[in-house]
């Protein structure tokens, strides 16, 4: 029995610019939608793959050495792929939105494996004191070092969104702005696909 087509949106942006609590938003509105979020793909200490930053006395946690994107990749793909093995059209309400995934992380679309797969690409963005604002209230295993967000975090943040600057289809959204309104803006988007492929019902 041939499923419905899979709709796999990205949502990335700046670190704490608020991309996982509007993916759970979202979430919420989409019965079914399943995520996969890039941060449970950290390499853990000390990794050889791990760049290490010794005056810091740390690793760079915010280059993509230092996740396992193979994993990641891996991951997206064979989602796609039981998509055809899955039902038609969702027996219940609650799973209407299970041909939906939305990936989420603050370093996805330089990495052309993953970047093609998504039909959909959203970049959130904030300014610096917001950042380091917001970054000062995470917590972080390790926990960053004095400097860390300096020397590395802004950098890295910065180098990503040159990387990525040539690619047209990514729609930003103000990461300091309205969540419940972006939410509302990305299903509505997201409903759009579906209702265009003739995956929703």
């Amino acid at each position: 029995m041939t499923g419905r087509a899979p709709v796999i949106i990205g949502i990335s942006g700046v670190t704490n610019s608020g991309k996982t609590s509007l993916t759970n938003k979202i979430r919420a509105h989409l019965p079914g939608c399943r995520t996969i979020c890039q941060d449970t793909y950290f390499l853990d200490p000390p990794d050889p793959r791990l760049t290490p930053i010794p005056e810091l006395d740390h690793y760079n946690f915010d280059e993509l050495n230092a996740l396992d994107m193979e994993a990641m990749v891996a991951d997206v793909q064979s989602w796609k792929d039981a998509q055809s093995n899955s039902t038609p059209v969702g027996s219940t309400p609650d799973d209407m939105y299970s041909n939906v995934l939305i990936v989420e992380g603050f370093r996805m679309y330089a990495l052309r494996d993953l970047e093609q797969l998504l039909m959909k690409k959203y970049f959130c963005t904030i300014p610096y004191d917001v950042c380091i604002a917001r970054r000062g209230t995470r917590h972080y295993t390790p926990p960053d070092k004095p400097g860390y967000f300096e020397k590395i975090v802004w950098p890295e943040s910065i180098l990503h969104q040159r990387e990525i600057q040539d690619q047209d289809d990514i729609e930003y959204l103000d990461g300091a702005g309205n969540q419940e309104e972006l939410c509302l803006k990305i299903v509505c988007d997201i409903n759009r696909l579906c209702n265009d492929r003739s995956n929703c019902v």
